[in-house]
């Protein structure tokens, strides 16, 4: 795109977040005014503007621009998400209200209270959303007219590349004119127009063809490791003719991780994670734990008098069992049960681990001989598993996810992708619980723990919780 073109659209972008801010700045004033004095809002209209406060808001509008740019809203943002400027506006809009915020105290400006900082904050955050996004829509459309271009060069062939450009001649509204491919291989076929994509040169041509076209942008697509040294050349002879040069963050071809790009103080670092719930979910979730986990305790409480007392009638021994599980993050935490064994059931495992019934890293026997007669009614109806209630209200555990491992059977995981259920917080119940527990074998557990985490929501943990209560009262799977 030329310079002045470019310079007369960033200040469209600017003009449009100055009015925004002027808009929410009168809103504000009105508003505050209005409720300082309701019966007659004519007097603030009749004030006259003093030149000290003029030159004040003139000197806030030029701070607002920095405050902006500063947060990196006028660098062009052909590629990436709305929602990321939109929380980049946000910051900057917060940022600027407590700066006024702070000029109010210094100065004495009694126009500015909470009432006015409040109105300006939310008037300024929807205002500059939704000039921008308005811009961003004609911006959209001038560019599918084949106007407000960047040229495009992608280096490298192979898959990468070739789903790149098919992506580019798809999304028009992102304002690039692919030129061609550089690689010492044939180019993909354009999904445009089914014919072979404009090859440009070969590799070791990339400077001198970069230096002699109107290249605006450089994407490369290269395999990192075979190509490492190419890319690091490409890359320092781009950067020194001035030219944006962008690189997917696919480097491994992950199927399960997605790429962040990070700062550690200046240091650009490409964070490789497992694709996570949202944190506003999370927090929902968590707050739903809490709430039901504390009524539920309340209500309960005379139930898990009965059940003590059953269980210190039947056998010696405390009414709670306690044991250290693995949850969240592979961190320990002791998972509190009611007591439904003998006393040593713990040291009689070893004896035991012969008759296991299931297949893999659990123990699980449907006739354990340790189990009491009151613990074969708690088991049967799962209301030995109550007191991890209280594991839930602290947040160890969550209503819904998967079920808390003892360190036996964690230690006997031998296949990499199960340690991938330790990306959720564990649960009281989850998709193994609801389709039939022991007669599951281990895999098809840990299976089922992942596609849990694969397709969490609020509406699957509610599923599965509604699901539950049948699943226990027919004692599905129960031992």
């Amino acid at each position: 795109m030329q310079p002045l073109r470019r310079r007369l659209l960033l200040d469209a972008f600017r003009a449009a977040d100055l009015c925004a801010m002027t808009a929410a700045f009168g809103l504000a004033l009105l508003v505050s005014a209005g409720a300082a004095s309701p019966n007659n809002p004519a007097e603030f209209l009749a004030v006259r503007i003093k030149l000290s406060n003029a030159l004040l808001f003139m000197g806030f509008a030029a701070l607002w621009h920095v405050i902006f740019r500063a947060r990196g809203l006028y660098r062009s943002r052909r590629i990436g998400l709305l929602v990321s400027e939109w929380w980049d506006i946000a910051k900057a809009v917060a940022l600027g209200a407590l700066i006024l915020a702070g000029l109010a105290v210094v100065l004495r400006l009694i126009a500015v209270d909470r009432r006015f900082l409040a109105v300006f904050f939310v008037a300024g955050l929807v205002g500059t959303v939704l000039t921008r996004s308005v811009l961003r829509l004609v911006l959209g459309e001038v560019r599918r007219k084949g106007r407000n271009l960047r040229n495009l060069v992608i280096v490298g062939c192979g898959p990468r590349g070739a789903r790149l450009g098919a992506e580019i001649w798809k999304r028009p509204d992102l304002g690039y004119l692919l030129l061609g491919y550089i690689d010492d291989i044939p180019p993909p076929r354009s999904s445009l127009h089914g014919q072979p994509e404009k090859l440009l040169g070969g590799l070791k041509d990339a400077a001198g063809l970069l230096g002699h076209m109107e290249v605006d942008e450089v994407m490369i697509c290269l395999p990192l490791r075979s190509q490492y040294e190419t890319i690091a050349r490409i890359i320092a002879v781009a950067t020194e003719m001035g030219l944006i040069v962008r690189i997917p963050a696919d480097f491994f071809e992950l199927k399960l991780a997605h790429a962040e790009v990070e700062h550690l103080d200046k240091i650009p670092i490409v964070t490789l994670a497992e694709s996570a719930p949202s944190s506003l979910g999370l927090v929902l979730k968590r707050v739903v734990d809490a709430v039901f986990a504390g009524v539920a305790l309340v209500l309960l409480a005379p139930l898990f008098l009965i059940i003590a007392v059953a269980i210190k009638l039947e056998s010696r021994g405390p009414v709670f069992f306690s044991q250290e599980r693995v949850g969240f993050g592979r961190r320990k935490f002791r998972m509190w049960k009611f007591r439904s064994m003998v006393k040593d059931a713990e040291s009689q495992l070893p004896k035991l681990e012969r008759l296991n019934e299931v297949h893999g890293a659990a123990f699980k026997m449907k006739k354990d001989p340790r189990v009491t007669r009151v613990g074969l009614v708690l088991r049967k109806l799962s209301l030995d598993e109550l007191p991890q209630l209280f594991n839930v209200l602290i947040g160890e555990m969550s209503l819904v996810g998967p079920r808390p491992l003892p360190l036996r059977d964690v230690e006997k995981i031998s296949n990499g992708w199960q340690f991938r259920r330790f990306s959720m917080k564990p649960g009281l119940t989850c998709l193994w619980q609801v389709n039939g527990r022991h007669e599951i074998d281990f895999d098809h557990w840990m299976e089922l723990d992942l596609q849990y985490i694969d397709s969490w929501s609020l509406g699957l943990d509610l599923e599965i919780a509604l699901k539950t209560i049948p699943a226990v009262l027919r004692g599905a799977g129960a031992s």
